[in-house]
């Protein structure tokens, strides 16, 4: 920045020299160099236009005042709700649902996270195969091969002599 001129803030990124003109923050030689800027830089000349009548704006603006039992309410409020056990405040959200005091907002929201997380669940283990599938076909041999051996042990009881058959051909 040359003492006699200054680059235009607009152009030179350094809007932020404009703004604090505008709201009176610059020491007296940088405010002289803004003013004889602004005097020959249209940009610069309406942008400070714009923030003289914002701020002017606020400088009228008179907020509401607050009812006087407000700060008395609100302090009440809050120790209502921090006597309540954990369970009545988890449960409040949901009774007010219920009550009708709160849309499907809450409802299509945690409906949302939940598919989200199913599919990234799936997305993560995409071709994992079923294990369960060998562990049956196993089984259903193993029980085919105890069928055939009790089948067998019946066809060979069968065929076994029975003791009284024995016992005549002793004789």
């Amino acid at each position: 920045m040359n003492p006699k001129t200054m680059s235009c803030p607009l152009q030179s990124g350094n809007a932020d020299v404009l703004l604090s003109y505008c709201a009176h923050m610059l020491d007296a030689e940088r405010t002289e160099l803004m003013e004889q800027h602004v005097a020959v830089c249209a940009e610069c000349f309406a942008l400070a236009e714009q923030q003289k009548r914002v701020w002017s704006a606020l400088d009228d603006w008179a907020p509401e005042p607050i009812s006087e039992g407000f700060d008395a309410t609100l302090f009440a409020r809050i120790a209502a709700e921090e006597r309540g056990s954990a369970w009545e405040r988890w449960m409040a959200p949901v009774r007010r649902w219920l009550s009708g005091d709160i849309g499907w907002e809450p409802v299509l929201s945690m409906g949302v996270a939940c598919f989200t997380l199913v599919v990234g669940i799936y997305l993560q283990n995409p071709g994992r195969p079923d294990l369960t599938l060998p562990t049956v076909k196993i089984e259903a041999q193993e029980l085919e091969q105890a069928d055939r051996a009790l089948e067998d042990m019946e066809m060979l009881r069968q065929l076994e002599p029975t003791a009284e058959a024995k016992e005549d051909n002793r004789l």
